[in-house]
């Protein structure tokens, strides 16, 4: 299995415990960085490897194909900085080895995003609507609504700014998880949880 773990944004103590116990059970941990590598050193030593500017492809090649043969029978860690999922290098790896071998298992662990700790810095507390995004800011091809009760209510209003496909996952890591399919603006629930994201994919 390939896992890919966030690390939060860089202080060894705001990993998560599962963060924790994937690195420390693993068979390897590789990292792409020396900030990562030193979160990770405190719980166990990783191999670093260098991604280098123009040539981050040809080493997530060799990479990739190493990780398509070994992960069948082990167990490696690939932990970044911040959140797995967003703008993370484990993305294209993760990427070239199901793509050499469909086998090979991917698992992703969340880290604490730096977009949500720098409120805990700045101690202020987020009551109001907020909109997140990279500097291309008309065209965000994601968005994510919080406290989604009225989904597709929500979707349908979405759908008017351009977004086509919609997904709720509602009390995600909680008991009675439940994560939707995708499907256009009609197909979303009516009603869902207090706990529940609506994720807008399109634009």
């Amino acid at each position: 299995m390939l896992v890919g773990v966030g690390l939060g944004p860089g202080d060894p103590e705001l990993l998560t415990i599962k963060a924790v116990k994937a690195i420390e059970e693993a068979d390897e941990v590789i990292v792409p960085g020396k900030l990562a590598y030193d979160v990770v050193s405190r719980y166990r030593k990783p191999r670093l490897v260098e991604f280098p500017m123009g040539m981050s492809e040809k080493v997530e090649d060799v990479l990739s194909d190493e990780l398509a043969n070994r992960c069948v029978e082990e167990d490696v860690v690939f932990a970044t900085l911040g959140d797995v999922a967003f703008f993370s290098t484990f993305q294209h790896i993760a990427t070239k080895t199901r793509e050499k071998n469909p086998d090979v298992e991917i698992r992703m662990i969340p880290g604490v995003p730096s977009f949500t700790a720098v409120f805990s810095k700045l101690n202020l507390f987020v009551d109001a609507p907020i909109l997140i995004t990279t500097p291309e800011l008309r065209n965000a091809e994601y968005v994510v609504v919080l406290k989604a009760k009225k989904p597709r209510e929500i979707a349908r209003e979405l759908e008017k700014r351009g977004y086509d496909r919609f997904v709720i996952a509602e009390r995600i890591f909680m008991d009675g998880e439940y994560l939707g399919e995708i499907g256009k603006a009609g197909e979303i629930e009516e009603r869902a949880d207090y706990f529940t994201l609506l994720v807008g994919l399109g634009i």
